[in-house]
């Protein structure tokens, strides 16, 4: 048999779509499951009291160290793509990837106070960027036997990550409520666990699409040191900015900035780019700069919007008092049931769709309105659950259209042979946008968050001000 009959051969199906995409889609379910699960977990965990199992540190700090722990795992995609691109393969990637996320929940679970959640935030930052490039690459393997069905397979493999996103919020926010934080960080494990023993059993059929890398091309010497050096230093200062009493948040936004702007600037001055693909990076920068404020506003549901929720908050809810996390699975749930309605919406409409600008600039507007709602409903001692509800139900819908968006655009706007370089600037500017809102957490007062969220909601006015514009300027133009 030929070596590559496993990529050529008419793969078996479920529903029109290859057998292998299944076994991915469920280990990522259960991969999001655990890490939306501990992410809502960790800011009530820094800033709760002793006595109700927490840290007691201040809530700015818990802002920043969420915001940190957040952007860090998007910036550490640079890194993980190398390693899967050049060393490991998607396949060992995303077992290693498992293994240190079981690690690091473990120790969140099972090592008292600080030096649990620095031994658990470390190994989750790495693993959770190397799972996330391991199961997007083995997804695209997969697909590339069925060409037609692409678009198809990677809804199904966004609905799984959204489905176990929302399961992991609510559980794990009833069983810290009943049991404690480490009660919800060990079933983070339990559910990672469970994702790799999904996985496991297909795992020869899943990997066939993506092989490992050849022999000859792996990194040798300097090029192998240097990229484990660069990460290990860079790590390295942010313990050392924390330990000191900085903000790590401001740092990876400093970093972040760094990048982006590098990477600009070469598609822009080195001759090997052409007037027409220097053009198509032109006009994805708006788009790209939307993405850095939309992340930098998402973030506020897992920071101050969290802490909002705990303080001030009706959570009642037939008469059972819901968790305070358990109002953020709304935005993976509001995931769930909007993507596929937008989905068949664009297909009906097709060529006749708004433009991207339009989707963006109406995105943006929803957020302002959203934040400005929260601002007026926080002069009230208490914000009614609905009310809550409905503003984190409004940004899943916006991030269904945004990030999706952003991920595509960044690849069809790509320089030739650049895709995976775009693809990563993508990722780090939502890092950027998640530090930054790290940074301006140093600026949210519980009891005094009218102003706050009222800055907000203009951010949010403002960026779709500048989507109108960019549709004047660009009218119906493709990006590309």
């Amino acid at each position: 048999m030929p070596q590559n009959a496993a990529t050529t051969a008419t793969p078996r199906t479920i529903a029109g779509l290859p057998r292998p995409l299944f076994p991915v889609t469920g280990f990522t379910s259960f991969d999001w499951f655990a890490f939306y699960g501990t992410q809502t977990l960790i800011i009530y965990y820094v800033y709760f009291a002793a006595t109700d199992g927490g840290l007691e540190l201040p809530e700015t700090t818990a802002i920043s160290l969420v915001s940190a722990f957040t952007a860090v795992t998007f910036l550490g995609t640079i890194f993980t793509s190398w390693l899967v691109d050049r060393l490991l393969g998607a396949g060992l990637g995303l077992r290693v990837g498992a293994v240190s996320a079981v690690l690091g929940y473990l120790a969140l679970a099972l090592i008292p106070g600080a030096v649990g959640l620095a031994v658990g935030l470390t190994c989750l930052t790495l693993s959770s960027a190397l799972t996330m490039v391991a199961e997007g690459t083995l997804t695209s393997g997969i697909m590339d036997a069925t060409p037609a069905k692409r678009e198809a397979g990677f809804t199904i493999y966004y609905w799984g990550s959204a489905l176990g996103a929302f399961v992991g919020v609510t559980v794990s926010g009833f069983v810290q409520a009943a049991w404690g934080f480490q009660a919800g960080f060990l079933i983070s494990a339990v559910a990672i666990s469970v994702a790799l023993a999904i996985y496991l059993p297909f795992r020869r059929s899943v990997e066939a699409g993506s092989p490992p890398p050849a022999r000859d091309s792996r990194p040798r010497g300097a090029a192998m040191i240097l990229p484990f050096a660069g990460a290990f230093c860079a790590y390295a200062v942010l313990v050392v900015a924390i330990v000191i009493g900085w903000n790590p948040a401001m740092l990876i936004a400093i970093g972040s900035l760094v990048y982006v702007l590098i990477v600009f600037s070469r598609f822009f001055t080195l001759p090997t780019f052409t007037s027409t693909e220097r053009g198509r990076v032109a006009r994805y920068i708006p788009f790209f700069l939307a993405t850095v404020v939309f992340n930098l506003l998402y973030q506020q549901l897992y920071t101050t919007v969290a802490i909002y929720s705990e303080a001030r908050t009706d959570r009642f809810l037939f008469g059972l008092e819901l968790p305070p996390n358990t109002v953020l699975g709304i935005a993976p749930l509001c995931t769930i049931i909007v993507a596929p309605l937008l989905a068949a919406l664009w297909g009906f409409l097709g060529t006749r769709q708004p433009s991207l600008a339009t989707k963006f600039m109406i995105a943006f507007a929803c957020c302002g309105a959203a934040m400005a709602s929260l601002a007026i409903s926080s002069l009230q001692p208490i914000t009614p659950l609905i009310i809550l509800a409905l503003i984190v139900f409004v940004f899943g819908a916006a991030d269904v259209v945004v990030s999706p968006s952003g991920l595509s655009l960044a690849t069809e706007s790509a320089p030739n042979g650049n895709k995976s370089r775009m693809l990563s600037l993508q990722y780090v500017g939502i890092s950027l946008g998640v530090s930054i809102a790290g940074v301006a957490g140093e600026w949210f007062v519980t009891g005094a968050e009218s102003g706050y969220f009222a800055a907000f909601s203009l951010i949010g006015f403002a960026v779709a001000a500048g989507m109108l514009l960019v549709r004047i300027v660009l009218g119906r133009r493709s990006v590309v």
